[in-house]
């Protein structure tokens, strides 16, 4: 089997950045979350609880949290922020 050499850039890690990349390593595809926060979570990690549902925001984060900093195929970069960007979508640096 051929190894995956596909890697992809997220650009914050509030919970939306954190799913996809927990989606996109789960894939077997490298990727770098950037965060420029000494920590991630975003928002999120603020608030008390979720709406509609009321439920507890650092219950369903704190997972999150946790399998995103052991994930193998994710490499996280806090205190960081892109300066630039060059390319084409799909091919970029």
């Amino acid at each position: 089997m051929e190894k995956n050499s596909k890697s992809a850039l997220i650009i914050g890690a509030g919970i939306a950045g954190i799913q996809a990349a927990l989606d996109l390593g789960d894939m077997g595809i490298k990727v770098h979350l950037i965060e420029k926060n000494p920590v991630i979570g975003g928002k999120m990690a603020q608030l008390d609880k979720t709406f509609p549902t009321l439920d507890c925001s650092i219950c369903i984060l704190a997972p999150k949290l946790s399998e995103c900093y052991r994930h193998e195929n994710i490499t996280l970069y806090t205190l960081s922020e892109v300066n630039c960007v060059e390319g084409t979508s799909g091919n970029f640096t």
